[in-house]
């Protein structure tokens, strides 16, 4: 499975969030997540991925395009 079907599994998985409203540019926030619920998604990709993502990262995370780029950065970045 990819990156961008992993998170949109977990994003549908853990807010219950329709699935045909998550597109790679949606802002996350307009599926009705707050930021603890963002701080919940980042820590469950963390753990689904075994990545870190830092603050001054996370600052900028608005999209499933901006979480997928990241990820893969992040995962190129362990191997």
């Amino acid at each position: 499975m990819d990156i961008r079907t992993t998170l949109a599994d977990i994003a549908v998985k853990e807010f219950k969030c329709d699935p045909d409203k998550l597109s790679d540019d949606t802002p996350i926030t307009e599926l009705g997540i707050d930021s603890i619920g963002m701080l919940e998604f980042i820590f469950r990709v963390e753990e689904v991925f075994d990545i870190h993502v830092e603050n001054a990262q996370a600052e900028n995370l608005r999209t499933l395009r901006d979480f997928t780029e990241l990820v893969g950065q992040l995962t190129t970045a362990v191997q």
